[in-house]
């Protein structure tokens, strides 16, 4: 095992409560905002209008958040990443999927290398949400396999590395959303993997240009929240030392 790669369930002592609650743009955030505003307004009377300010604040800036702009500008903060090209790979042996945010566009980007490159396996690390919307995009069944051992972003790691163990000469590519991989790549480069990375999209990209950057969605707020989490986690794994110190 590499250092800094202690066991997975150790992974999130500092980020408990982001991951319970959830970043801002979550439902669990909301729902925590809530309750905390009714804590106010009931047990401390006084304080409601407080409680109405806080609620006014989130609602605020979650409208703030929805903004493609603002979500753009917010992604743009995460390290730059390039994926492979899987034209040029040529062989490939397991082509893992991680689970996680914005499942749809990792089947989509799994499902487009599987296509060019046929590997004679794809495993996925996490839930089997995928495994049907992988087979109806033309992943063969029989070569898919899932293991939902793997509940961190760390675990996986640590599940590519005993793959690669395994047998030295085995070539391996991971599937991670775009907002996820930089914090992937972070901790392949510190385990010293010799794997392919490979970004899907997120599930519906937020606008780049034109006035609809100045019109709130529901996507960019998706993007906004998993961003915001991206972030958090890629600072605390910095601090933590089970990455190398970002740029």
């Amino acid at each position: 095992m590499s250092p800094g790669l202690e066991h997975p369930g150790h992974e999130l002592s500092g980020l408990n409560l982001l991951k319970l609650v959830g970043p801002p743009g979550s439902l669990g955030f909301v729902i925590f905002t809530l309750l905390v505003a009714l804590v106010v307004a009931y047990v401390w009377p006084r304080n409601r209008r407080l409680a109405r300010g806080w609620l006014a604040t989130v609602f605020i800036g979650h409208v703030v958040l929805a903004f493609p702009l603002v979500a753009n500008a917010i992604a743009s903060r995460l390290p730059v990443f390039r994926s492979a090209d899987a034209g040029a790979i040529g062989h490939l042996d397991v082509l893992v999927v991680f689970d996680g945010d914005n499942r749809r566009g990792r089947v989509q980007e799994a499902a487009t290398v599987y296509g060019r490159v046929k590997p004679p396996a794809v495993l996925i690390l996490g839930a089997d949400w995928m495994v049907e919307p992988l087979v109806e995009a033309g992943v063969p069944a029989s070569v898919i396999k899932q293991d939902d051992r793997t509940g961190t972003t760390r675990g996986q790691i640590e599940r590519v590395e005993a793959l690669v163990r395994e047998n030295a000469n085995t070539r391996v590519a991971i599937v991670a959303s775009r907002l996820q991989m930089p914090r992937v790549e972070a901790l392949v480069k510190a385990a010293g993997l010799p794997v392919l990375l490979f970004a899907s999209p997120v599930d519906s990209e937020p606008p780049t240009r034109g006035v609809r950057l100045l019109l709130p969605t529901y996507t960019a707020l998706r993007v906004s929240r998993d961003a915001l989490y991206e972030l958090a986690a890629l600072a605390y794994y910095d601090r933590q030392g089970w990455i190398r110190s970002l740029p």
